[in-house]
């Protein structure tokens, strides 16, 4: 690699918090930071900090949706990918529009992400790998219940 070629962007999993990853944006320093429009989103819980931390300008943003839910949720990440704070729309559009309230210019830094079923699921079990269930196997993000007691027999009508 040239010593004057760009660092490559850091490209989120297939998956963050179980959910397919279906755009997402890295930001930099061309992108504002709009404090006041974080904060009033913040308080009208609209924007979700996680751990309740403020978290100020986040570097990478992710927009996912969950296999069962027909919402889609803006995250806020680290440059490692790690959730700093989220919120929930009914668009990719809303969630786009949210953030370009907080961070001014994020809208022309958006990429599609192209995962398949195939690239999500490796991932989750990569990630889930220790965690499955002993009985049944399932990931915990596959809707293990947390009793696996075999239904009880009813007695039959006499």
């Amino acid at each position: 690699m040239a010593d004057d070629a760009e660092p490559l962007s850091p490209v989120p999993p297939p998956a963050l918090c179980s959910e397919r990853v279906l755009h997402y944006a890295v930001l930099d320093e061309t992108v504002g930071y709009n404090c006041d429009a974080a904060v009033d989103y913040i308080s009208r819980n609209r924007l979700k900090s996680f751990e309740d931390k403020e978290f100020g300008k986040a570097p990478c943003l992710a927009i996912c949706q969950g296999n069962d839910i027909p919402q889609f949720i803006a995250y806020y990440c680290d440059s490692d990918w790690e959730l700093l704070g989220l919120s929930v729309h009914d668009s990719v559009a809303a969630a786009k529009t949210r953030a370009e309230h907080i961070y001014p210019g994020s809208s022309a830094k958006w990429v599609e992400a192209h995962f398949t079923d195939e690239d999500v699921e490796r991932h989750l079990d990569e990630i889930w790998t220790d965690s499955r269930c002993s009985f049944c196997g399932k990931r915990p993000d596959q809707g293990v219940r947390v009793d696996h007691r075999s239904t009880q027999r009813q007695r039959p009508d006499l």
